[in-house]
């Protein structure tokens, strides 16, 4: 017997079938039936409820005149010139791109700056509003003097670094990259000049943006592609 209830069993050959409660415990049943009903109903429907779309490839030439239906329009002095995506220099103020990222992924991009200091960066699975909130990748940063990958803030303590000068002017294809679920890598041009290995990689709703950024520098980025991989 259930402990505050009473009912009667109905013999089957395979055990007892218990009915509906008699007397006072009734009016109880009838209260806890529609809960038990709705209760039902919420969790056949979580169970049909259909999984977010996985991230699919994205590529843009930036060959228009507006920012175009991806990207935010008003933030700071981002636009389109000649071509390409360019900021005159934002304080941080990270353009943020309205396409979800994989996991595993490949951003690959042109850029390049037109001011002495260099000082080219992107943000990447950060949460799509606020600076700081992923990664950093910094090329040519503090006047041209170090490269660097970041987590949750350029003067992490724990960034990697890579001091080397980079051109002004010349135009370096970018890929920044996870392949392994949990490590960051920059190449350039082909080549890997910087790895991050992260014990609690950032992935999920608040941390799947690509965001370009700049400080105070003029910086110009173009043919952007996006490849998730497995």
């Amino acid at each position: 017997m259930v402990r505050g209830l009473s009912f009667t069993a109905t013999a089957w050959n395979d055990g007892a079938r218990l009915s509906t409660p008699r007397g006072p415990d009734a009016a109880m049943h009838a209260r806890r039936q529609p809960l038990v009903t709705t209760a039902l109903i919420t969790l056949a429907l979580a169970g049909c409820a259909k999984a977010p779309p996985a991230p699919a490839p994205f590529a843009d030439d930036f060959n228009r005149a507006q920012l175009g239906p991806h990207f935010p329009s008003g933030v700071a002095s981002w636009r389109i010139v000649d071509g390409a995506l360019s900021s005159l220099g934002d304080h941080n103020q990270p353009l943020w791109l309205d396409v979800p990222l994989a996991r595993n992924v490949r951003v690959e991009f042109t850029a390049w700056s037109r001011s002495p200091a260099v000082d080219t960066k992107v943000e990447i699975f950060g949460d799509g509003m606020r600076h700081e909130s992923g990664y950093i990748v910094i090329l040519g940063g503090w006047q041209n003097t170090i490269s660097t990958i970041a987590r949750l803030g350029e003067h992490e303590r724990g960034r990697v670094e890579l001091k080397k000068k980079w051109e002004v002017g010349r135009r370096y294809r970018w890929t920044v990259q996870r392949t392994d679920g949990n490590t960051l890598e920059l190449l350039i041009d082909g080549e890997r000049v910087l790895s991050y290995a992260d014990a609690a990689p950032l992935f999920g709703p608040r941390n799947d943006r690509l965001g370009f950024t700049s400080w105070e520098s003029e910086v110009f980025y173009d043919d952007l592609t996006i490849t998730p991989l497995p």
